[in-house]
Parts: C-alpha cells; sequence; structure tokens
C-alpha cells in the first residue's frame, strides 16, 4: 500500500517557499498555499460514483465471503476460530455439508500481495481490535464492486466526504474534522486485514473451483489530502482509497462466467437506511448490530422459515455467554432483558418480527409484544432457547430485491405474517428437488425424519399426499439443512 501525500514532492514544495525581496511576507505565504493547493488538486484522485444518488438502496456482492468476512468484523472472537495445519488461526464456512469451504485468516501486513497471516495471540489481537463499525465499511466495499463490469482487476475510488456521507457521520457534532478522518482511516482498513481461501464444489451445471489464499480486499493507496495555513504548517483535511477486490470476486461476481457456467454472480441489495441505522446503535446495543447485519444475508437464502433463538442469542452475543446463562441464574435474567431490548430495536427499526405460536408463546416473548408485567416462568430460559422466531427485512430495504444463482424465487415486500401462511413444500417434486439439493437418498431422508422410505417414494411421484405433520417434518429437515 502506497500512502500518498497529494501535496506534492518536497522538491516541488521547497521551489515553491523561496521568498523575494520585493513582496511582503505575508503575500509570498499566501501564494505559497494558493500554489501548494493547486498541486493538490492536480494529484487527488477522482472517486467512483455515489452508491445512493438517486435511491436509498444499491447493488452488493452478497457470497458466502463477502458474508463470513461480516461476521468476523461483528462477532470476532466469538466465533469457532481454530488453529489449521499451519498453525495459523483461522474461521471457516462449510459449503454443501462439508463438499467445500470457505477459510478466513487474519493479517497485520496491509502492503503485501501474499501478506503473512497470524496465529494465535497475534491473530486475537487483530481480531479483538476490530470495530464493527468496519463492517460497515466491508458493505459498501461490496457494494463499489458490484458496480464494476471486472472488479477483480478494476479499482475503485473512495473519499472521506462520500464515508461521512454513506455512514452518517456528518450529522456526528460530537467529533471534529480530525477526529472524524482518523475514524475514517482506520475502520476503511480493517477489511483489509482479512484474507480467504475457498474450495467451491460443484454446483448444477457450474464446476467446482479453487480461489488460492488472496486478501479479501487490497488497499492500493490512500492519499492524504493537506491544506497549508498562514503559518506554514499542514492541516490534513482530507483521505481518498484506491481499493480493488481480490481474485474472488472473479468467482463470485462474474456476469459473464455466470453466462458460461464458470461461475457466479451473486448479488444482493445494500439498504443505506441499514448502514446508518448500524451506526446509529452499534455503541448502546451491539447484539442488535451484530443481527442486523447477520440478517441482512440470512433473509437472502431463506426468509419464510424460522429462527432458533439459540442460534441468534449466539450470533448477538457469543455462545460462552449463551452457555454461561444457562448456569447462572442473574445472568440468565440479563441476557434475556437484553435478548427481549435488541428485539424491540429491530422493531423500532422497521425489522418484521413474527413469533412461532407454539414454541414462542407471549409468556416468555418480550413485555412490548406479548408477555405483561408478570415475571418469566420457571424454567423460561430453556424454553426461550427453542423458542422460533421469524424475522424480515424492512420493507424499504426490498425496493432492490436480493438474487443469486441458486435461489431465483422473488421475495416481494409481504409482511412476515403473511409469509407464515404460505408453506414451502408443497408437492412431490418439492421433496425430490430439495433431497437431491442436500444429495441425499431416500433412504438417508427416510432416516433423518422418520418417515418411511416408501411413503418418501411415494410422495415424490405424488401418489400420496403431504400430510400438515409431514410436511412440517420435511420442510425442517430439507430447508434448515440446505446450505449454501
Amino acid at each position: 500500500m502506497a500512502c500518498k501525500s497529494t501535496s506534492g514532492s518536497s522538491k516541488r514544495k521547497k521551489s515553491i517557499g523561496k521568498a523575494t525581496n520585493n513582496k511582503p511576507v505575508v503575500e509570498q505565504k499566501i501564494q505559497k498555499k494558493d500554489a501548494i493547493n493547486q498541486l493538490q488538486v492536480a494529484d487527488k484522485l477522482q472517486p467512483s460514483s455515489e452508491l445512493f444518488a438517486n435511491t436509498t438502496t444499491t447493488s452488493m456482492a452478497s457470497a458466502l465471503p463477502i458474508w463470513g468476512a461480516s461476521n468476523i468484523l461483528t462477532q470476532k472472537k466469538d466465533l469457532p476460530w481454530s488453529a489449521d495445519p499451519n498453525g495459523k488461526l483461522c474461521y471457516s464456512k462449510e459449503v454443501d455439508n462439508g463438499k467445500g469451504a470457505v477459510l478466513f485468516w487474519v493479517t497485520e501486513d496491509l502492503e503485501r500481495e501474499a501478506p503473512t497471516t497470524l496465529a494465535g495471540a497475534a491473530a486475537l489481537a487483530v481480531i479483538d481490535a476490530f470495530d464493527i463499525r468496519a463492517a460497515c465499511m466491508h458493505l459498501i466495499y461490496a457494494a463499489h464492486a458490484a458496480q464494476l463490469e471486472q472488479p477483480w482487476e478494476q479499482e475503485f475510488v473512495i473519499n472521506d466526504k462520500q464515508i461521512e456521507d454513506y455512514l452518517g457521520l456528518k450529522k456526528r457534532t460530537d467529533k471534529n474534522k480530525q477526529q472524524k478522518l482518523a475514524l475514517i482511516k482506520e475502520i476503511a482498513q480493517q477489511p483489509c486485514h482479512i484474507t480467504t481461501f475457498i474450495s467451491w464444489p460443484a454446483q448444477g451445471r457450474v464446476k467446482g473451483f479453487t480461489v488460492s489464499e488472496t486478501r479479501l480486499w487490497n488497499m492500493l493507496e490512500i492519499q492524504h489530502h493537506y491544506e497549508s495555513n498562514l503559518f506554514g504548517t499542514q492541516d490534513l483535511i482530507g483521505l481518498t482509497f484506491r481499493v480493488k477486490a481480490g481474485y474472488w470476486a472473479k468467482y463470485f461476481l462474474n456476469e459473464q462466467g455466470r453466462a458460461d457456467l464458470s461461475s457466479y454472480c451473486q448479488i444482493g441489495s445494500l439498504s443505506k437506511t441499514l448502514v446508518e441505522d448500524v451506526m446509529g446503535v452499534w455503541q448502546k446495543r451491539e447484539g442488535a448490530t451484530r443481527l442486523m447485519i447477520w440478517l441482512l444475508f440470512k433473509t437472502k437464502v431463506d426468509i419464510k422459515h424460522p429462527l432458533l433463538v439459540k442460534t441468534l442469542m449466539e450470533i448477538a452475543y457469543g455462545s460462552q455467554k449463551v452457555e454461561a446463562a444457562r448456569a447462572n441464574n442473574r445472568l440468565r435474567n440479563k441476557l434475556a432483558n437484553t435478548w427481549d431490548e435488541d428485539l424491540l430495536i429491530l422493531h423500532e427499526k422497521g425489522w418484521q418480527l413474527q413469533f412461532h405460536a407454539e414454541t414462542y408463546y407471549s409468556e416468555i416473548q418480550p413485555p412490548a409484544f406479548g408477555r405483561s408485567d408478570r415475571p418469566r416462568p420457571h424454567s423460561f430460559f430453556e424454553q426461550l432457547l427453542s423458542a422460533q422466531i421469524w424475522i424480515g427485512t424492512p420493507e424499504s430495504f426490498n425496493q432492490t430485491m436480493l438474487t443469486s444463482d441458486e435461489d431465483s424465487n422473488s421475495t416481494d415486500s409481504q409482511s412476515i405474517s403473511n409469509k407464515v401462511k404460505s408453506h414451502y413444500i408443497t408437492n412431490g417434486l418439492e421433496v425430490r428437488a430439495l433431497r437431491t439439493k442436500n444429495r441425499w437418498t431416500q433412504r438417508q431422508l427416510a432416516s433423518l425424519t422418520g418417515i418411511s422410505q416408501s411413503l418418501i417414494h411415494l410422495i415424490e411421484k405424488d401418489q400420496r399426499s403431504i400430510t400438515p405433520e409431514n410436511q412440517e417434518i420435511l420442510e425442517r429437515v430439507l430447508i434448515q439443512n440446505c446450505k449454501l
């Protein structure tokens, strides 16, 4: 990474600074300031087009590597990190029931194309230093990359004024210009500390592929823009970043490759409102912030089926806190209260919540939704962990709908309550399609569901109807196991 000052070279500045005997010193200083500022304008990189020029949503790369890095920047040490064969600390996401994987590491090196990744305490120090607001920068980079035809070869440029607008920092009056620039520089670089290796299995007609370890985002250059004052010193007044996506983009953000079945073009949408909401609540409601960013991707994959509260709590607070709460009454009540408050934040921000009537009954729902002022029932926490809830994106997010190569079903702006009433599996063809996608035999599906193999065979041939009880079992087993 080359850090460049746009005030020109020292040799050029020296020639500008020569005094003449027949001009007042103040006039010479003003002329020097004007000349330096002219050099700044000449050298300054031109930023890429605005993401939200005429709309509140824009397209965004939404593939699994982007989702995984979002998890790293938000959940940090709460993710299941483990040592790889070389001893480096690694976070992995399985693909297609273990047939492939996406692996992530961290590095301190922002300059070399093939940086050294870290192990043990050194890696944990980098991970722990991640600012949750850097996840917003990561999403903004994913949006800029989606605007390019070949983002693995093309660069995009973004400056501090654009970032201030995207993140809502213009409204912040508690930070001066220098403090805002320092924050922007820090969170702009943090996504570039993540590297990834991808082993992707064949899916449908698209062949499998491997992407060697690559930096997720390459910070090619940071320009520092200065303005000289009358006292001869320079004040930092702006930053410009030149960024390029890693080689992963050739396989997940490639429209031509999608056409010839050699790669994917997985595009979602990013709402400016989401970014501003995250920036507005991250400090006081970290759990709600983690959930909003995770749900941005999860609702792309599946909006029709409920989520387990235990899973959501582990995302919001980490599995260690959840397990500690199970063993301690005080921690239990504290975590349950925090969960209720975070759900209320989601609701206030427009996320659509629908409680599963049989598992998330009114006595354990948040007071603002169903529970009265009475205490929660005995052993409520285990019941809460087993409860299920549907969470859908705010209607404002749906102006530009998410799309992917694997899910061509359009999602409209219905409320979650309407979605709950419609069943996903309605006939044998859908059962067979989902079973095949999971790469299961009829015998394996029978073992997982408890439904006889002969009945599954008849259902898939539409020679037997699906009872409501079997429908619920099939949906739970087939769809919840159908991962990216």
